[in-house]
C-alpha cells in the first residue's frame, strides 16, 4: 500500500523523470517506517495544518520572534509561495536568506538532491562562517 502511495505522489520529478528503482525502495521504505513507527514530527501536521493544508498560524506571524539565523529553501517549481517567506524575513531581526533550486518543486530534496545539497551546505556555511556576507551561493542556485 505504501508502494503504491509513493509511486502515485513522488513517481516523476518536476522534469518528468521517473524515480530509479532504488531511490523509489529507500522512500517507499522512509514512508513506511515514518507511519509505522511510534508517534513523531509527522504528527505535528495535523495540528499545523487546517483542512487543505492552509497553516492555522502561519509564520508570518511568529517570524519576528525568531531568535536564530534562518534559511527557505524552495524549488522554482514549488506550489508554496516564496514571496511569504520575503514577507517574514522583512519583519524579522536575525539574519535571513530565502534560496530557490532548480528542477525541484515543493519536495526539493528528492526532485534536486544536488542543488538541495548545496542549498544546506551553503546555509550551514554561511552560519558557521566568520564572514557570512563573503559567502557566495553556489552555482545554479538563485537568492529571492
Amino acid at each position: 500500500m505504501v508502494r503504491k502511495y509513493t509511486s502515485a505522489r513522488f513517481g516523476t520529478h518536476s522534469t518528468g523523470q521517473k524515480l530509479f528503482e532504488e531511490e523509489s525502495s529507500l522512500l517507499t521504505d522512509y514512508v513506511y517506517h515514518t507511519l509505522a513507527a511510534k508517534a513523531s514530527g509527522e504528527l505535528c501536521l495535523k495540528y499545523i495544518f487546517a483542512f487543505g493544508a492552509f497553516a492555522r498560524m502561519p509564520l508570518l506571524h511568529s517570524a519576528p520572534e525568531w531568535k536564530v539565523p534562518t534559511t527557505f529553501i524552495y524549488g522554482y517549481e514549488d506550489w508554496m509561495d516564496y514571496e511569504g517567506a520575503q514577507k517574514a524575513r522583512a519583519q524579522m531581526k536575525v539574519p535571513c536568506e530565502i534560496i530557490r533550486v532548480p528542477q525541484a518543486g515543493h519536495f526539493v530534496f528528492i526532485d534536486n538532491p544536488s542543488g538541495f545539497h548545496s542549498a544546506v551546505f551553503h546555509a550551514c556555511r554561511r552560519f558557521l562562517t566568520p564572514d557570512p556576507d563573503n559567502e557566495s551561493l553556489p552555482e545554479g542556485l538563485s537568492s529571492a
